[in-house]
C-alpha cells in the first residue's frame, strides 16, 4: 500500500447522505475523511449552459451512466436503468429539488399489509420529524405551510415556488373534483441564502442550477463541511472496506488520476454510495470472515430494490400555460389516493404530481411521452398547438419492496478501475401494475376536470412498458427490526459489523409515494447525531448492535 492515513470517521460517498453525515459530524468536532470517486462539477459545465441543452440532457449529460460514460462512472448490467451521478453532490447534481416528506403511514406498511417482504420501519415519522426540520433548515426549503393532508411542518426558508398558469389550471381541476392538493415543497431557494441566489424561474432544473438555487449538496452542505475541516478526497474510488476482529478498520481506494492505491484507517466507517453503489461495495468487500460480502450474513444486501412505479401523463389544453417558465419540479401535488384502499384491488397508493414543460425542442421531440411533431408538412401547425399549452401529471406510485428485485455483481464487466460492476434486476409487481393503471385513470379525470383537453399522451405502465425509470433508487440495505429482516438497525448501524453504518437511500425500508431525498437526508442527520452522542461506545463495541439498547434522543 503506497500511503495510509487515519481519521475518526470515514464517509464513502459525497452525495445526499454522505454530505449530510460529514457536515453534522464535523459540527461536533469529529475528524472526518470523505472519499468520492468523482470530482467537483463547475456550475458552467452543467448541461443547463449548453446551447443545445435539450439534446445534451439525452446524450452527453444523460442521467444513465451507460449512456453518459464519464470515467468516474461505473456501468451497470441487467434489465433496469438506474439514473445516478458521481461527483461531489452525487445524484443531487442532476435532481430537480422536489422535497416532500414521507407520511406517518409510510413507516408502518408491514403492519398495514405485510405483502412481499414488506416490514415496518424500526422508527416512526415522529422519531424522524426533528431531523427533517434540521435538514430543511440546512438546505433552505421553499414551502407553504398548512397542508391539511400532512402533519404540521415548520416555515420554510422562503415561500413555495410559484405554480404559474400550469398550477392554477390543474388546481382548478382538483378543486372541481373535491380532491386534496397543495403547493409542493422544493429544495429551491425563493430568497437568498448564504452565497446562493434565489430562483429566477429560468427552468430546466434537472440540468443543474448555475445560480446555486437548487440545494445540491455541493452548494448546500459541502461548503459548511469543508469549513469545519472535513478532508474531502475526490477521484477516490473505493475498492474494498477493510476489517479486523469483527470491526471495520477503514477502506482501500484507487486514485483515479494516478492509479495508486491508498488506505484510510478509521474508527467508524459510514457508507453512503447510493442504493446501487453501496451494495456493490459491500459485495466487493467479501473477505475472510465475510465470504458473501460485508453485512450480508442473512443474504439481504442488494435485495428489496425499489424505483417507484410511474406513469407520465402529458395533457395539452386550449389555452397557453407557459410551462417552460419557472422551476421544473412539481408545482403542486395531490395525495387524495395516497393511502391503501383494498376495494381498488391493490395495496399502497400514489401521488399525482403536476409538473411543467421544457423548451421548444423538447416539445417538438415528444415532451415526456413521445407525442412527436410530424416532420415537414404539419410541423408548424402541431407545434403551435402544443408548445406552451402543456401540463404534465406524474403518477408516482409506491412499489412493493420485493426481494428478487436486487443488485448483484457482474464479474464479466468492469469499470475504468477494473472493478466488477453491479447487475441490476427489477420486475414490476402485479400489485404495482394495477396501482399505476388505476392512477392513470385518476390523472386523466383531473385533467379533463381542468379542461378542455385538446390532446393527451401517456408513457404507459412503468414509464416505457418495462421496468420503471430508476430516478429514485431505494432499498437494497434496508434498516429493520431484527438481524433476520434487515441489514441495519434503527440507527443505520449494520447488524454484522457494529462500527459500519449505511446512510443513503439504500437504508429506506419502504419507498412511499413521494421523492426520497428529504427522507434519506433526515435519516443520515439522525444517524450522525447518534454517532456523535455514542462515539465512545460505538468505537469499542464488538457485539451485535440492538435496537432495544440504543436510547432514543
Amino acid at each position: 500500500m503506497a500511503t495510509h492515513s487515519e481519521t475518526d470517521v470515514l464517509v464513502i460517498g459525497a452525495g445526499a447522505g454522505g454530505a449530510a453525515m460529514s457536515k453534522r459530524l464535523s459540527d461536533g468536532g469529529v475528524k472526518v475523511t470523505c472519499l468520492e470517486q468523482g470530482d467537483w462539477l463547475h456550475p458552467m459545465n452543467h448541461p443547463h449552459m449548453y446551447d443545445g441543452w435539450e439534446l445534451e440532457r439525452l446524450r452527453t449529460w444523460s442521467w444513465h451512466p451507460n449512456v453518459r460514460m464519464f470515467p468516474e462512472d461505473y456501468p451497470t448490467t441487467g434489465n433496469a436503468a438506474p439514473m445516478m451521478m458521481n461527483g461531489v453532490g452525487g445524484s443531487t447534481l442532476h435532481y430537480a429539488g422536489a422535497w416532500p416528506r414521507f407520511k406517518p403511514v409510510d413507516f408502518r406498511k408491514g403492519t398495514e399489509h405485510g405483502l412481499e417482504g414488506t416490514i415496518d420501519w424500526p422508527i416512526s415519522y415522529e422519531d424522524l420529524e426533528p431531523f427533517y426540520a434540521i435538514n430543511d433548515a440546512e438546505i433552505g426549503v421553499a414551502r407553504r405551510v398548512g397542508d391539511p393532508g400532512n402533519p404540521p411542518r415548520p416555515e420554510g426558508w422562503g415561500p413555495a415556488s410559484r405554480g404559474g398558469k400550469v398550477g392554477r389550471k390543474m388546481g382548478r381541476g382538483f378543486d372541481e373534483l373535491g380532491w386534496h392538493w397543495w403547493p409542493a415543497d422544493n429544495a429551491i431557494l425563493t430568497r437568498e441564502k448564504n452565497n446562493r441566489m434565489a430562483c429566477n424561474d429560468c427552468g430546466f432544473c434537472l440540468g443543474g442550477c448555475p445560480r446555486h438555487a437548487i440545494a445540491s449538496t455541493d452548494v448546500s452542505y459541502w461548503p459548511k463541511a469543508l469549513a469545519n475541516g472535513v478532508d474531502l478526497r475526490v477521484n477516490a474510488r473505493v475498492e474494498t472496506i477493510t476489517t479486523a476482529n469483527g470491526r471495520a478498520t477503514g477502506a482501500v481506494y484507487i486514485d483515479r488520476t494516478t492509479g495508486a492505491r491508498s488506505e484510510v484507517r478509521a474508527k467508524i466507517v459510514v457508507l453512503a454510495a447510493n442504493s446501487i453503489g453501496t451494495p456493490r461495495l459491500l459485495l466487493l468487500s467479501a473477505q475472510k470472515g465475510y465470504p458473501d460480502g460485508l453485512a450480508n450474513s442473512n443474504g439481504l444486501v442488494g435485495t428489496h430494490l425499489m424505483f417507484h412505479s410511474w406513469s407520465f401523463e402529458d395533457y395539452w389544453f386550449d389555452e397557453p400555460l407557459e410551462g417552460f417558465k419557472g422551476p421544473e419540479p412539481a408545482v403542486l401535488y395531490s395525495q387524495e389516493f395516497y393511502d391503501t384502499d383494498p376495494s381498488r384491488g391493490f395495496v399502497n397508493g400514489f401521488s399525482l404530481q403536476v409538473g411543467t414543460a421544457l423548451g421548444a425542442a423538447n416539445s417538438a421531440l415528444g415532451t415526456n411521452t413521445g407525442k412527436i411533431a410530424p416532420w415537414g408538412a404539419g410541423h408548424r401547425e402541431f407545434f403551435n398547438k402544443h408548445f406552451a399549452h402543456h401540463a404534465l401529471v406524474y403518477v408516482q406510485g409506491e412499489d412493493l419492496p420485493v426481494r428478487t428485485n436486487r443488485v448483484t455483481i457482474d464479474p464479466a464487466v468492469v469499470d475504468s478501475s477494473g472493478l466488477p460492476v453491479p447487475h441490476v434486476h427489477y420486475d414490476l409487481h402485479e400489485n404495482d401494475r394495477r396501482l399505476i393503471t388505476w392512477g392513470q385513470e385518476r390523472a386523466r379525470e383531473a385533467a379533463e376536470a381542468a379542461g378542455p383537453v385538446i390532446d393527451m399522451a401517456t408513457t404507459g405502465i412503468g414509464g416505457v412498458g418495462g421496468p420503471p425509470p430508476g430516478w429514485h433508487i431505494m432499498g437494497t440495505c434496508r434498516m429493520g427490526n431484527t438481524p433476520e429482516d434487515s441489514v441495519t438497525n434503527k440507527w443505520n448501524q449494520t447488524w454484522d459489523v457494529p462500527n459500519l453504518f449505511i446512510t443513503d437511500a439504500s437504508s429506506l425500508t419502504t419507498g412511499a409515494a413521494v421523492n426520497p431525498t428529504s427522507t434519506l437526508q433526515a435519516v443520515s442527520v439522525r444517524a450522525a447525531e447518534y454517532i456523535k452522542r455514542r462515539f465512545a461506545d460505538i468505537t469499542s463495541q464488538t457485539k451485535t448492535p440492538s435496537n432495544a439498547d440504543a436510547p432514543d434522543f
